[in-house]
């Protein structure tokens, strides 16, 4: 997902190293944000990790909308045609490695599940069971799938040209 602006049609340009900070912001934030939220509160009047769970989640939110103007994001999400051959193929190595990522992902995601089935009396692993669960895990699935391949482009991004 990319939002072009009027301002900035080629994307905010931005450092790789803050790029990098926003994708870790983003890839860390949000899992520990919904587990302090959706997890067991101990708190009796005041229910602080699931405050604290929302407040992780609506910066890594912060952080996707960021991110979303980039120019690693336009470079992900744009047409061929608009792209040169060095950013074509930059983006497309991007994708192959997030492609495989994200596949090796719901891989892993889907053996956790079927052996959590299989062993469910000898241990009791997590699953998710309310729709805040699967509500978490569909939007943490739609962010990364979105801004994976900006992340690649993130870390391989060579740096300017000096001159």
């Amino acid at each position: 997902m990319y939002v072009r602006s009027r301002r900035r049609p080629m994307g905010r340009a931005m450092s790789p190293l803050l790029a990098r900070s926003l994708f870790v912001a983003l890839y860390t934030l949000y899992p520990l944000g919904c587990i302090l939220q959706l997890g067991p509160d101990t708190g009796e009047d005041l229910p602080v990790l699931s405050i604290i769970g929302l407040l992780m989640v609506a910066a890594s939110f912060l952080a996707f909308a960021v991110l979303a103007g980039s120019s690693f994001q336009r470079q992900a999400q744009e047409q061929d045609a608009k792209l040169d051959e060095r950013e074509l193929a930059q983006r497309n190595r991007a994708a192959y490695g997030a492609f495989s990522l994200l596949a090796g992902l719901v891989a892993l995601a889907l053996l956790y599940m079927n052996l959590r089935l299989d062993f469910v009396d000898q241990f009791p692993l997590w699953a998710p069971t309310t729709p805040e669960h699967w509500n978490a895990l569909f939007w943490g699935a739609i962010m990364l799938g979105l801004t994976l391949p900006a992340a690649f482009l993130a870390w391989e991004k060579e740096p300017p040209f000096e001159d």
